[in-house]
């Protein structure tokens, strides 16, 4: 179901030029998710309110603050290690940006952040474009790393 905040928008679904492919384009996938619309309706909505001005932008991650002040989102938390079971305790239901910045954070050596999407309604789940690659749940693997998470948005 798409977010509440897209409610009498007109979504255009055409292919997104100098777009990465899905499974190297995780800031894309997680804002989909986020959003409940497709990808290319996703970064043509970016576009059309000129939070990006092409799809390649999302390609680096430190371009995000744009979009998440365009679409609302707040930092629940900033670059610090987290665990789903006790970083999203007390967070309302609703669905979240995040991005894994690994064990060293966003303010390490060479970061590099991978984003992916949480969903809380009443229990919670990990939807990311890698999520399924592992032989454990992702959130699983990213127990000890730094994380950036943002929203709600329903």
């Amino acid at each position: 179901m798409p977010a509440t905040i897209l409610t009498g928008e007109t979504l255009n679904n055409h292919v997104v030029k100098d777009m990465l492919p899905y499974d190297k384009n995780c800031v894309a996938m997680a804002f989909s998710r986020v959003l409940g619309i497709g990808v290319y309706a996703t970064l043509n909505h970016f576009v059309s309110k000129q939070w990006i001005s092409r799809a390649s932008d999302l390609e680096n991650i430190n371009k995000l603050d744009k979009v998440l002040k365009g679409l609302g989102l707040k930092a629940c938390y900033d670059d610090k290690t987290w665990s789903i079971e006790t970083g999203m305790k007390g967070q309302g239901d609703g669905r979240y940006f995040a991005v894994n910045w690994g064990v060293n954070g966003k303010t390490g050596s060479d970061p590099k952040g991978h984003a992916f999407a949480i969903v809380k309604k009443g229990g919670i789940g990990i939807a990311g474009n890698n999520a399924e690659a592992t032989s454990r749940p992702y959130h699983g693997e990213i127990m000890d790393h730094k994380i950036s998470v943002f929203g709600p948005i329903a």
